[in-house]
């Protein structure tokens, strides 16, 4: 059986704990045959997999991305990220559970100092083009990089008071390690769908909050949803403009950083997270008896 996740063009920490986390739960579990796909942490239903694998469905998640995919008999469901993606699919609103990533509540919980009040975690998309570095120094609120290591970032998450996010991974871990979050509305429209689906499984009335772009790329992007591929043009008027502008801008996203500091944080009840929890190991021993590892 073949541990599947999405890999992006920059480590992403919600795909790469995938790696992490799903051995720890499934301990001598995987290797490359991919026959049969082992589906978890990430929006990863789609129909771009080979059709003759076996996908074994463990927590993932739709994320309209891509069309429903066309459900048949080498699809084998035990539970789902949340109800927007049973819905989506067509299937028993039994099966949702929660993010498989919810399952560092029982595979990552440790004693770690707290060193930070606040901190930061952009979606490595915004990271890309956004000069949130700066904008965070301004804000005195502490960055973690969901580019960097695994193991890097849940310490960062751990040694946070708070922490304020527009990556959904980090949202669901701080949770799930009972750290409070509050959520910041993604720039790329594409990734709020997703949002909403982990949120309902775990009953959390999701209010995310908008906050400035720290370049002018996010800022188009968050106005119309398309890259911003006009930023590369050899004008030089236009690049002294563009240059000038994300300069200033940081100053902008830092206020927005100060102003979500003081947004009333958001955790979900220890009743909805150890239900989901519970949902989760229930479906892993289902798995396990099921392909006898």
């Amino acid at each position: 059986m073949k541990l599947y996740y999405y890999q992006s063009t920059a480590p992403n920490f919600g795909d790469d704990l995938n790696n992490v986390l799903m051995p720890k739960v499934f301990p001598r579990f995987f290797d490359e045959d991919e026959l049969t796909l082992f589906l978890a942490i990430g929006s990863v239903l789609f129909d771009h997999h080979p059709q003759q694998s076996l996908k074994v469905v463990f927590g993932s998640g739709f994320g309209q991305y891509t069309a429903a995919p066309q459900l048949d008999e080498r699809w084998k469901f035990y539970c789902v990220r949340g109800p927007l993606t049973a819905q989506a699919l067509g299937l028993d609103e039994r099966l949702v559970a929660a993010d498989a990533a919810v399952l560092v509540n029982r595979h990552f919980r440790k004693q770690v100092p707290k060193r930070f009040k606040f901190s930061y975690i952009p979606h490595w998309q915004s990271l890309l083009n956004g000069n949130w570095p700066r904008a965070c120094e301004l804000a005195d609120i502490e960055l973690i990089d969901p580019r960097w290591p695994v193991d890097r970032v849940l310490e960062m998450i751990l040694a946070s008071n708070t922490v304020i996010t527009e990556a959904m991974h980090g949202a669901i871990v701080a949770d799930a390690l009972r750290v409070p979050w509050v959520p910041v509305l993604p720039f790329h429209r594409s990734h709020r769908f997703k949002w909403s689906d982990w949120a309902g499984a775990l009953k959390i009335n999701l209010r995310p909050y908008p906050t400035f772009p720290a370049t002018l790329h996010d800022l188009w992007v968050s106005k119309t949803g398309r890259d911003g591929n006009w930023m590369s043009s050899k004008n030089r008027l236009v690049q002294l403009a563009v240059g000038a502008a994300n300069d200033t801008l940081p100053y902008a996203a830092a206020r927005g950083l100060r102003r979500l500091s003081e947004m009333e944080p958001v955790l979900s009840s220890d009743i909805a997270l150890a239900r989901a929890v519970a949902k989760l190991e229930e479906s892993a021993d289902q798995i396990r008896r099921d392909f006898d590892r």
